[in-house]
């Protein structure tokens, strides 16, 4: 069965990393700036991931958000003390499209509204509605049409990054602790 061209390839094949780098079978290494698809930009090869992660999968590797998980609640836990929002509700997901689309469906409910506004030049993902959100006709002209479909985007020149910072210290301070406390967060949900 020939795999589906997903993305065009470079003609490299990572098969280790450590740290900032990966590996080629030859021992070529390349500093990755990719950060890591979907969820995990840690970097490669960590002790302390590695040993968490083993420790974690020879317990239970994965299970349905159906049941008790009292990982996911001291990590809520963690983030809400660090964060300053221990009142908000978090919903964890294993994949930024899935983010996006519940974000979208969770907006569209809420609001009543069936229009979103969406970055220019920004990837969302592969599901139905963070598909609609980006901004390439390329993906877009592969999207069925339905009566199901997503809610529609609205285009805007608008810049990806605007300068908030001053107007929220504690949401700054906030995602500094966050990125300053990542591994010890990890660490101690995984122990």
């Amino acid at each position: 069965m020939k795999l589906f061209d997903v993305y065009s390839l470079y003609d490299i094949e990572p098969v280790r990393g450590k740290g900032n780098y990966v590996y080629t079978a030859d021992g070529t290494p390349y500093l990755d700036f990719y950060g890591g698809h979907a969820v995990i930009s840690i970097g490669h090869s960590h002790p302390r991931y590695v040993d968490a992660v083993s420790r974690q999968v020879s317990q239970l590797a994965f299970y349905s958000n159906s049941v008790k998980n009292t990982l996911q609640q001291r990590l809520a836990d963690l983030l809400g003390e660090i964060s300053g929002y221990d009142d908000y509700q978090l919903f964890l997901a294993n994949s930024g499209a899935e983010a996006n689309e519940n974000a979208i469906k969770l907006a569209s409910f809420a609001t009543g509204r069936l229009r979103i506004l969406a970055f220019d030049k920004a990837f969302h993902g592969r599901t139905s509605a963070a598909v609609a959100a980006t901004d390439n006709p390329r993906i877009q002209s592969t999207r069925p049409t339905t009566s199901s479909s997503p809610p529609s985007t609205t285009s805007r020149r608008q810049p990806a990054c605007s300068n908030h910072r001053n107007s929220q210290p504690s949401l700054s301070k906030a995602f500094r602790e966050l990125q300053e406390s990542a591994w010890s967060m990890m660490i101690s949900c995984a122990a």
